[in-house]
């Protein structure tokens, strides 16, 4: 039996199809005592980098030896491969399409195999466009019974990894981006609070602005602005915020994932 019975499921399916509770089913077949969780199945569709995003923030916070199914896959029925690794102390099973680069950023890789034993997913039951219920749910599920997952397949010589944006400082200002947008339309960017807090000690002057708007100064928390007003905050992710307290800062600003945020301090005037 696997050392975990915990098994978290995150895709882009949503929750009005049939696809999530079909992985579950699944699963369920083959391993009755598995316990899905589900991480989340809003991420935008085919929007690989939300799903590193939302996989690097939530997975860690799980028991050690959790597998993590991850299911972001618009390469699914083509020659992608599907891998298997462990990352810290956390075991994911994912496409090679650059999903797993914020985790494997962050926590040393510890095993990584390619999954190709069709022992345990037979070619002739998989179906081209649904792979999240032919090849994931069944190989997740054999690992939870506790399949060694060396038989599934050799060690790859290499893995994708995509480009992740970086902060960085032009000048007066450090120029950030978003990266991603909730579903309350916080603008979450990839400006860390550490970065700010090295460059300009003291917050008190600091100017955040979006879209040409300006924000003001990096607040506490939503309730620091008035309702509907505009607010700068570092989140629960130590990253710059930008959101409406009670409003949607996306739709406010015309703002979506890419749009510069610019944190300018005291010297720049």
């Amino acid at each position: 039996m696997a050392k975990s019975l915990l098994v978290t499921l995150l895709t882009d399916f949503g929750t009005q199809d049939p696809y999530v509770a079909a992985m579950k089913g699944t699963i369920l077949s083959i391993c009755p005592r598995a316990q899905i969780v589900d991480l989340c199945h809003g991420v935008p569709a085919h929007d690989i980098l939300a799903g590193a995003f939302i996989l690097t923030e939530c997975a860690p916070t799980f028991p050690a030896d959790t597998l993590h199914v991850v299911v972001v896959d618009p390469g699914v029925g083509t020659r992608r491969r599907i891998l298997f690794g462990q990352f810290g102390a956390q075991q994911y099973l994912f496409p090679d399409n650059g999903i797993i680069t914020l985790i494997a950023q962050r926590y040393p890789l510890r095993a990584m195999v390619t999954v190709r034993n069709v022992d345990f997913v037979p070619p002739e039951d998989v179906s081209a466009t649904f792979h999240g219920r032919d090849l994931f749910a069944p190989v997740a599920a054999h690992l939870l019974r506790g399949l060694d997952f060396h038989q599934l397949g050799p060690q790859p010589q290499s893995y994708k990894l995509i480009e992740i944006p970086q902060s960085q400082m032009h000048g007066e200002a450090l120029l950030g981006q978003v990266i991603y947008i909730d579903r309350f339309g916080n603008l979450v960017t990839n400006i860390p609070a550490d970065m700010v807090h090295a460059q300009w000690p003291s917050l008190d002057r600091l100017r955040v602005s979006c879209t040409g708007r300006d924000i003001g100064a990096v607040q506490g928390t939503y309730g620091f602005a008035k309702e509907g007003e505009l607010v700068a905050l570092f989140n629960s992710m130590g990253l710059l915020e930008v959101a409406v307290n009670q409003g949607r800062a996306c739709d406010e600003l015309g703002a979506r994932l890419g749009t510069e945020v610019r944190v300018v301090g005291p010297a720049a005037g």
